[in-house]
């Protein structure tokens, strides 16, 4: 036991001096790397309209197109209703997290608020105009880390593992949001869709 608590003080002391300082630069400058390779996948996938592509015009040549688009129109749902959850749930839940560790102060029900309103109005806004939509979808990420970075526990690596910790709270209360995201994609898809069909059949 002594020589663990050596350890430990060990390690303490040497991360109190320069070595130390090096290290939580390290740390923070990974920590920044991380979060911007996310933010950049993060817009780049939810500001798409099409998620998964459905292109009915390559069924105009089938014997039977109207049946043949009818048949892969249901499995486009099927995909979304299988899929979409899926997806949305996983960005959702990261930037959940990520908004839970820099946004200091927040409760977690304004956390979980503000990630389903910016899923939300990301993709509502992809329907009018995808670089409208990655602009949104880049712009509040990058603006809330100029936010923390400029706060002095930010770098405080303690105070971080501390908001680390408390990302298991996040699960007792993000279902109705996740199911506000998924009913509310799901609803622009299918007026999407609609729209694109009877679209068709004029052009035909």
């Amino acid at each position: 036991m002594v020589g663990v608590a050596d350890f430990f003080n060990d390690i303490t002391n040497f991360l109190s001096g320069d070595a130390g300082v090096i290290l939580t630069l390290l740390f923070f400058t990974a920590v920044i790397i991380i979060y911007s390779i996310f933010v950049f996948y993060f817009y780049r996938f939810l500001a798409r309209k099409n998620i998964i592509e459905l292109n009915l015009h390559q069924y105009n040549t089938h014997s039977k197109p109207g049946f043949a688009k009818m048949i892969a129109a249901l499995l486009y749902f099927l995909e979304y209703i299988i899929l979409l959850p899926i997806v949305t749930f996983f960005w959702f839940v990261i930037l959940a997290i990520i908004l839970l560790v820099l946004a200091e102060g927040i409760s977690l029900e304004t956390v979980l608020f503000i990630s389903a309103a910016l899923v939300a109005s990301v993709r509502a806004t992809s329907y009018v105009n995808e670089d409208l939509a990655k602009d949104l979808a880049k712009m509040i990420p990058f603006t809330l880390l100029a936010i923390a970075i400029t706060k002095p526990g930010f770098f405080d690596v303690s105070l971080l593992f501390t908001r680390i910790l408390e990302i298991s709270t996040l699960f007792s209360n993000i279902l109705n949001y996740l199911g506000f995201i998924i009913i509310f994609e799901l609803i622009m898809r299918m007026l999407d869709f609609t729209n694109n069909l009877f679209g068709e059949r004029i052009s035909e």
